[in-house]
């Protein structure tokens, strides 16, 4: 059985990908801006450059989409050890829509979906991908001493992942019954199972800590 000539072509784009040296090197340095002062909370979260690489976008443009996972967490100081007192987590996911010519950008947060925007060129979908976000992260108590540490980490969308994401997209947050899939689509979850594991090494993780602050 021969392949459908689209997804020949993705999966030959995607192996003179990974088989070629890293790309071009990103624009800036990833970071995670944390914003928070004891007077302004909970703090502005921003990831950075972390998808400034031209490997990203060869990715989205082959049917693999991009997530962005972001934990911050408000520890406070103890007398001997530091505690966490609250965790916020969320995703943010770049798609590319071959039928429009776009890059669709969403927030998630547990089951909530908020889309930041359809754009026609990669480096608009990026800079929509760093739009600050304000975790509800809980109050510390008044005279506390703490900070908030974030954590990041970007890779290509597992198949469970892509999956949901479609369930997500279609506003489906915990669909019944799943459905059968074609021999066609079964394949395509093949490829991406291959880029998956190919690209697994290649998983960009950052971490950033706020100084300690007074509340």
């Amino acid at each position: 059985m021969s392949l459908p000539r689209a997804l020949c072509s993705g999966l030959v784009a995607l192996l003179l990908l990974v088989g070629s040296s890293v790309g071009a090197r990103a624009q800036g340095s990833p970071s995670i801006d944390i914003r928070v002062t004891a007077q302004s909370y909970p703090p502005l979260v921003a990831v950075r450059n972390v998808l400034a690489e031209n490997d990203y976008d060869e990715l989205l443009r082959n049917g693999f989409p991009v997530r962005m996972h972001i934990r911050a967490e408000l520890w406070t100081v103890g007398r001997y050890f530091d505690d966490v007192r609250g965790r916020v987590e969320w995703d943010v996911i770049l798609q590319y829509n071959v039928v429009e010519k776009s890059y669709e950008v969403a927030r998630l947060v547990g089951d909530r979906v908020t889309a930041l925007g359809s754009y026609r060129y990669f480096a608009d979908a990026r800079a929509a991908s760093e739009l600050a976000y304000l975790p509800a992260l809980p109050a510390p108590k008044r005279g506390q001493k703490g900070y908030v540490l974030v954590q990041a980490g970007v890779q290509a969308l597992e198949v469970t992942d892509l999956d949901e994401l479609e369930r997500w997209l279609r506003g489906e947050a915990r669909p019944a019954v799943r459905g059968k899939r074609s021999p066609a689509s079964a394949l395509t979850r093949g490829v991406r199972t291959l880029a998956s594991r190919i690209l697994g090494a290649e998983v960009r993780q950052l971490e950033a800590r706020s100084p300690t602050l007074v509340f």
